[in-house]
């Protein structure tokens, strides 16, 4: 799913909450500072919508109570490099750590 796809989705729930609320966009609008225009923009999830600050998108999904649908979104995962960067370098450290003791063990330390 791209972002356009994303933003999209978000409109249409967003859309959908409003109405089940039965507000009207300049309800909503009003309620959370921003223009009727603004509203339109998001519901309809086309490019623009896409320039709404973030600040806006979670005010309105606040209010809609749709907020606790999108957390997951705001969830960081684990990095899969980091998590392979940090077994590679614990193998090597093995690896270093054998090679030491094979040294000490031919020089007789």
């Amino acid at each position: 799913m791209n972002i356009t796809e994303i933003i999209s989705s978000m409109g249409l729930q967003m859309r959908k909450a409003r109405q089940l609320k039965n507000d009207r966009q300049k309800d909503l609008a009003a309620r959370i500072g921003v223009s009727r225009l603004t509203i339109m923009k998001m519901e309809k999830g086309e490019a623009e919508a896409g320039r709404v600050p973030l600040e806006t998108w979670l005010k309105a999904s606040e209010h809609l109570d749709l907020l606790s649908t999108w957390q997951e979104v705001m969830i960081i995962k684990a990095d899969p490099f980091e998590v392979y960067d940090k077994k590679i370098r614990h193998e090597e450290g093995i690896r270093k750590g054998r090679v030491k003791k094979l040294k000490h063990q031919i020089m007789g330390d």
